[in-house]
């Protein structure tokens, strides 16, 4: 079933005449173990799509997988570790310019608490937060939905396991960590184990060379930071039981395909405009909700979890089909179809464009007569900004040799059409 609506979707939205990818999406809270997002190619888009430019991949940003990354923690320390005064500067941007530092030699970690359903989940004692580490770089942003993955693998056996969030700052302050100015090597003075569980650490942070980060205290960075000397070197324990080096940044053009394939990722802006959802049995099996087979059989029920956003298409539409003189609707999701423009509207003009509209609506097209008191200039350049797929311009010049004048909103020029055979004309014009 959810093969059979997906492709439904890709008809529909493929009648609507809007230019649009399907992409791989999380699921989100809803859950499920496949989602599909249906989004319209536009640079005014609120969502990022990530393709690779070998073509065989894409999905959105939160969803989006990064091809494989070399890592090690054995390089040696480019310098000694280097205290730097920092006041009031907890932002990478600032810290950066003051320090002098690019944003990609610098670590960026963040301290998300673990969410469990009774406050002794995990047997530490009551009322006791607990924390993990994310370390991305400098430039990079963490990607809670990859995090969040990692993280519940850790919790897979664990029924008290509810996820993560990121840690209330007052009550990381009071758990002694120096929140804007937190580095990896936190765990060092704040032990692993009683208030960290565990460090994640994404591939590109996971080098050598020259880094800097917080230093755990209040208004101070660090200079020089070097993972295993002021790290790895001084926690006791084997590196897997605390430490893992996995994708969990948003990925960026330029990034390698997830495919492995020697293809780049490339990104671009896009409107959602339809979402599947396969759900399984999961809901079905939690609420019983169950039915009988021929044979008289139990079974929970199949779901799935299906939308288009029908306000969404008409923004896609104005937003990625349109020139400098206004919208340009498809056929199949235009208001009106066609605008009938008298030159004048009186007389014979009137008499036949009023025969004309009569004609076009009879035969099931939206029609708009434009009878408006106005230059004919105007009444083009409106048509134009309201997107009419056609436009059939009425005047005493025309209609002395029979015919009027068809303007496709798509067309640079119009082209003169009998009077009789304006019908099919517009027919064949709108298919």
């Amino acid at each position: 079933m959810y093969d059979k609506f997906y492709a439904a979707y890709q008809k529909i939205f493929t009648r609507c005449g809007i230019p649009f990818v399907v992409v791989e999406a999380e699921s989100g809270p809803i859950g499920g173990s496949a989602s599909h997002e249906f989004m319209a190619a536009c640079a005014a888009g609120e969502d990022t799509i990530v393709t690779s430019d070998k073509g065989n991949y894409s999905a959105n940003v939160e969803k989006a997988e990064i091809g494989q990354r070399a890592a090690t923690f054995d390089a040696a320390p480019t310098g000694e570790l280097e205290k730097v005064h920092t006041p009031g500067m907890p932002g990478i941007e600032d810290v950066g310019k003051f320090m002098k530092v690019k944003p990609k030699n610098m670590l960026k970690t963040l301290l998300f608490k673990l969410r469990f359903a009774d406050s002794d989940a995990v047997g530490v004692g009551t009322n006791s937060n607990r924390y993990i580490i994310a370390v991305v770089r400098g430039d990079h942003e963490v990607n809670e939905a990859k995090l969040s993955r990692v993280v519940a693998e850790q919790y897979a056996t664990n029924s008290n396991y509810r996820g993560i969030e990121i840690a209330p700052v007052d009550e990381a302050k009071a758990d002694g960590f120096a929140i804007g100015f937190v580095g990896p090597h936190v765990i060092v003075s704040i032990s692993r184990g009683s208030k960290v569980q565990f460090t994640v650490v994404d591939p590109d942070a996971a080098q050598g060379g020259f880094w800097a980060t917080g230093s755990n205290q209040v208004d101070e960075h660090v200079k020089h930071f070097n993972w295993n000397r002021d790290l790895i070197s001084q926690i006791n324990i084997p590196r897997e039981d605390w430490l893992k080096v996995t994708d969990i940044r948003n990925a960026m053009a330029g990034d390698p395909s997830p495919k492995n394939d020697g293809g780049k990722l490339v990104a671009s802006k896009g409107i959602e405009i339809g979402h599947v959802f396969k759900l399984g049995t999961r809901y079905s099996d939690a609420f019983g909700a169950l039915y009988l087979d021929d044979k008289g059989e139990k079974h929970p029920m199949i779901m799935g979890c299906y939308g288009i956003g029908i306000g969404r298409i008409l923004i896609a539409a104005v937003e990625s089909m349109h020139d400098d003189k206004g919208i340009i609707w498809p056929t199949a999701i235009a208001p009106y179809s066609v605008v009938i423009t008298p030159i004048k509207y009186d007389g014979e003009v009137k008499a036949a464009a009023d025969k004309l509209y009569d004609q076009l609506t009879a035969a099931g097209i939206d029609t708009v007569l434009d009878d408006r008191d106005q230059r004919p200039g105007v009444k083009f350049n409106d048509a134009d900004l309201i997107g009419f797929p056609v436009r059939i311009n009425v005047g005493d010049r025309g209609l002395k040799e029979g015919k009027v004048e068809l303007k496709k909103r798509t067309a640079a020029d119009a082209e003169m059409v009998s009077i009789e055979g304006a019908l099919d004309a517009v027919r064949a014009a709108l298919s």
